[in-house]
């Protein structure tokens, strides 16, 4: 072989093996091995409570009356039997100890019958509200676990749990009750609730960024090999390997982003 012919042949060879070293550099750079793992497996439902309150009443008279006299103001505490508003000849009293949250009417007006005058609510009987999609709430059980986050709040979750599930007007809605609330919490405000919908002791796990149309590259004693697997449950970056030749000794490969 000619001296230029030689040369030019071992550029070639020495470009070739630069542009491999330099792919499997960059292939190693954007991916990394990550080992399979064993451990409980807990999936969650996510939603939006409202802090509504057990007991609320709403003093009304039956016919058209004048209001005579309020002697309490909003924001006022009273006692169950003290007198909320007088009529024309009738007096409306606390059926439980609460807060004066509205009056609607006031000295000397005429209120239509079945009409609200004033609101007195229970602040000390609260409970969480969440409307769930149909698919979500499928998945809730009574008496399930419930952690709760409020955002004034956040560096301590409350515990809950699953009271009622049922309908309301084409909605679903989720009754939570807690076991202690944090101080100062009224109806009307929200807080994060995650809803335990299953929870799996000893689960076979790989991360989710693994998988790719629902194959995994399987490492195993340093050996690849591409290959298909059946998900169960999920939860955050992880899922439950339900079918598929994965061992808890083994690694998958996760595509760095």
């Amino acid at each position: 072989m000619k001296p230029m012919k030689l040369r030019i042949l071992k550029i070639a060879l020495a470009l070739l093996t630069v542009a491999m070293f330099v792919a499997v550099l960059i292939r190693a750079r954007s991916e990394k091995v990550e080992p399979a793992r064993v451990g409980r497996l807990v999936t969650s439902i996510y939603g939006l409570g409202t802090v509504t309150a057990d007991e609320i009443y709403r003093a009304k008279a039956g016919v058209s009356l004048q209001l005579r006299d309020i002697p309490v103001k909003e924001g006022e505490e009273v006692p169950e039997g003290a007198i909320l508003a007088r009529f024309e000849d009738s007096v409306v009293r606390a059926p439980f100890p609460g807060t004066v949250s509205e009056i609607a009417f006031k000295l000397g007006e005429i209120v239509p019958p079945q009409t609200p005058v004033l609101t007195l609510t229970n602040l000390n009987r609260l409970y969480l509200e969440v409307n769930l999609e149909q698919q979500s709430v499928l998945r809730v059980t009574p008496s399930a676990p419930v952690s709760v986050s409020f955002e004034s709040f956040r560096s301590e979750p409350y515990i809950g749990a699953v009271k009622y599930v049922f309908p309301r007007e084409s909605q679903f809605i989720v009754r939570i009750e807690l076991e202690k609330w944090p101080k100062g919490v009224l109806p009307g405000m929200t807080a994060d609730v995650a809803i335990q919908a299953s929870a799996k002791d000893a689960a076979l796990m790989i991360p989710i960024k693994s998988l790719k149309n629902g194959q995994v590259i399987r490492v195993r004693n340093g050996h690849r090999a591409r290959l298909g697997v059946t998900l169960g449950s999920v939860a955050g970056d992880w899922a439950e390997v339900a079918e598929g030749d994965i061992l808890p000794s083994d690694g998958v490969v996760v595509r760095r982003r």
